[in-house]
């Protein structure tokens, strides 16, 4: 396991590069840090941009580091410049999510002001997704062929689909009680997974929403999902200061690890399938091999 050093606060989101050479962090102590895994350090560290870094993601090329902002700002960094490219006020409140479109031309953020919006990367305007909630939403996950794009609700159990190219709702996925906290999609996009706040972890077949698959044994909740890009496990993390790997096809856990001293706040997955990364309140990104 490689631990990463330096926030001074909790760790709030983590993403990796889509090379895989490098991984970005950001946190409570207002800053955003990429880190060289090869040379396993410190690469970059963007000081004082807001209260809090709660989102970030890389765009496909790798080229830009996009970050969502506690104070409600979205900001698209590079590595060799001190300065952003362009930052814009996004959604007030704070931005809760920000996801990039495989085309490579836009990101999708969502925030406590239960909007969803679409950002062209090259010229960065605010653009509403009409009617899709009237609750703040707290997760979102976008589809790897970029065709469905899921919000989740912080006070209720719900998932909207929305069809990515059209800006509709499509249909939406209901629970009992809870509410979701994080989303990932398979790779195939067959599968939706949402994590709660009572610690389930719910499988969806996008096709047949009627018939999820509950994964238990978190006991509180959810905040970080991610599968393999094989589609076979599902790797979660959350505030009971465990990770989880899960076998899709039977629903099995297969390992639990306690590398956090807190609550696990974030999770990436790796490329090629083979890392985890986590973020913790315990100020430490751990960065580890799913078979260890």
């Amino acid at each position: 396991m490689l631990t990463l050093a330096g926030h001074t606060a909790a760790v709030r989101c983590v993403a990796n590069s889509p090379d895989g050479t490098r991984l970005a962090s950001g946190g409570d102590d207002s800053t955003l840090r990429v880190w060289d895994l090869s040379k396993r350090k410190e690469a970059r560290t963007w000081l004082k941009l807001s209260p809090s870094v709660e989102a970030v993601t890389f765009t496909p090329d790798g080229a830009l580091v996009i970050a969502g902002l506690g104070d409600g700002r979205l900001m698209a960094l590079t590595p060799n410049r001190r300065y952003p490219r362009w930052e814009w006020p996004a959604h007030a409140g704070g931005v809760r999510a920000v996801v990039a479109h495989p085309d490579g031309e836009r990101v999708y953020t969502t925030g406590w002001d239960r909007d969803v919006c679409v950002w062209q990367l090259s010229n960065p305007q605010r653009q509403w997704f009409p009617g899709v909630t009237d609750h703040p939403l707290s997760a979102m996950a976008l589809s790897a062929n970029g065709g469905w794009l899921a919000v989740g609700l912080s006070h209720t159990y719900k998932v909207q689909l929305i069809n990515s190219h059209t800006a509709k709702p499509s249909h939406s996925l209901t629970s009992d009680d809870g509410a979701v906290y994080s989303l990932a999609f398979s790779a195939d996009s067959s599968l939706l997974a949402p994590g709660d706040t009572r610690g389930r972890v719910l499988l969806w077949p996008v096709a047949d929403p009627n018939r999820p698959r509950a994964l238990k044994g978190h006991n509180s909740i959810v905040y970080g999902l991610a599968f393999t890009p094989d589609g076979r496990q599902l790797v979660t993390a959350g505030a009971d200061r465990t990770a989880r790997v899960w076998d899709v096809a039977t629903g099995r856990q297969m390992q639990v690890y306690e590398w956090h001293q807190r609550w696990v706040t974030c999770l990436a997955m790796s490329p090629d399938g083979l890392t985890v990364a986590t973020g913790g309140d315990d100020q430490v990104v751990a960065v580890w091999d799913i078979g260890e």
